[in-house]
C-alpha cells in the first residue's frame, strides 16, 4: 500500500519517518527543493523522548516536491493519504488534490475546525476523515525531528457501507501501531476535535505572547487568570452551540500544561521564528463560532489581535 504524507513539518517527518522505518511504502511530499535535497542526502533523523536518535534510510522513502504531485499521481496513484500541513495551507492542498482528482481515503491532522468539510466538498470521490493526535513533535531542521512525548492517535470511524475506507482504516491502524503509535478509531471524533481546539485556544496564544513553555503558564496567578478567562469564554460558546465537552475539561487543560511542561507550543515556535501562525484556525474558530452564537469573547479577540500583530507584513 502506498501512503502519501503531505507536508514535512514536525508531524509529517515523525509519522512519515516511523511508518517508513517499519516497512511501509511512504511518499513524502515537501514544499521546497531545498528540503527534498536535504532529506535525500540525510534521510530522516528522529530523536525519541529518551534522547536516542534513529535514522530512517532514504531507501525506505520516496521524496517529492509538491509541485510534481499531479505528474507523479497520474503515473501511480496512492492508496491512503495523510495531510500533515498546517491549516493555513489547506487551500493550496485542495487545489493540488483536485487537479489530480484524488479519490482515496484521506486523514486530516490539522488543528481547528471546518477543514474536513472543505476538503470533502472539493473532493466528492474521496473519503475524508479527521485525525486527532496528542503526539509531541518538534522539527529542529529540514530532516530532523524530536518526538517530545508519546501520545495517542485517534482516527474518525468509517460508515459501515464504506467498504473500501473501512479496509484501508483497518490497515492504517495496524500500520501506525506497528510504527509505534498508539492508535484506535473513534466515533466521537468531533468531540475530540473540539476538545483539542479548546486546549489549543488557551495554551497556544498565551505561550506565544509570553514566549514561554507550556509548563510556565502555571507559574503565575495572572497567567492562570488569563487561561481561565479564555476557557470560560470558549465554554460559553460551546454551551450556546450545544457542543459537548467533559465537565473536567479545565482540569485537563492544566494537566496538558503539566505533562508537556518543557514543550513550546507550535504557535510559540512560529512566533519566535517570524512565521505565520495557526491563530486563525484556533482562536479564529472560537471567535467565528462566538459570532454565530451571539456570545462575546473579548479575551480570544484580544489574543488573536496580539498574535496576528506579531507577524509584521508590509502594508500596501
Amino acid at each position: 500500500m502506498i501512503i502519501d504524507v503531505i507536508g514535512a513539518g514536525a508531524l509529517g517527518l515523525l509519522y512519515g519517518g516511523r511508518l517508513a522505518a517499519s516497512g511501509e511504502l511512504i511518499r513524502l511530499w515537501v514544499r521546497t527543493e531545498e528540503q527534498a535535497s536535504e532529506l535525500g542526502k540525510n534521510g530522516i533523523h528522529i530523536t525519541d523522548p529518551k534522547g536516542h536518535t534513529s535514522k530512517v534510510q532514504v531507501s525506505n522513502l520516496q521524496i517529492y516536491v509538491i509541485n510534481r504531485f499531479k505528474e507523479i499521481w497520474e503515473g501511480q496513484p496512492g492508496d491512503l493519504m495523510m495531510i500533515m500541513t498546517k491549516q493555513g495551507a489547506i487551500n493550496d492542498v485542495i487545489e493540488m488534490l483536485t487537479s489530480a482528482d484524488v479519490d482515496i481515503p484521506i486523514y486530516c491532522f490539522q488543528n481547528g475546525t471546518g477543514h474536513t468539510r472543505k476538503i470533502a466538498s472539493a473532493l466528492p470521490k474521496a473519503y475524508v476523515f479527521a485525525a486527532v493526535t496528542t503526539e509531541g513533535a518538534k522539527r529542529t531542521s529540514k530532516h530532523e525531528v524530536i518526538r517530545a512525548g508519546y501520545g495517542e492517535t485517534l482516527l474518525q470511524s468509517c460508515e459501515e457501507d464504506q467498504t473500501k475506507a473501512v479496509n484501508v482504516m483497518m490497515y492504517f491502524i495496524e500500520a501506525l501501531s506497528k510504527a509505534g503509535f498508539t492508535t484506535k478509531s473513534s466515533n466521537e471524533i468531533d468531540k475530540l476535535v473540539y476538545r483539542k481546539l479548546m486546549i489549543n485556544a488557551i495554551i497556544n496564544p498565551l505561550t506565544s505572547i509570553w514566549r514561554i513553555t507550556n509548563g510556565e503558564l502555571l507559574h503565575s496567578s495572572y497567567r492562570l487568570q488569563a487561561m481561565k478567562q479564555l476557557y470560560i469564554e470558549a465554554a460559553l460558546v460551546y454551551d450556546a452551540l450545544s457542543i459537548p465537552y467533559e465537565a473536567d475539561l479545565w482540569e485537563q487543560v492544566i494537566q496538558v500544561c503539566r505533562s508537556t511542561a518543557s514543550n513550546r507550543s507550535s504557535m510559540c515556535t512560529d512566533v519566535v521564528n517570524g512565521k505565520a501562525t495557526e491563530i486563525d484556525a484556533i482562536n479564529g474558530s472560537i471567535i467565528d463560532m462566538a459570532k454565530e452564537a451571539g456570545v462575546a469573547t473579548p479575551g480570544h479577540e484580544l489574543v488573536y489581535k496580539i498574535v496576528q500583530g506579531m507577524l509584521i507584513e508590509e502594508e500596501v
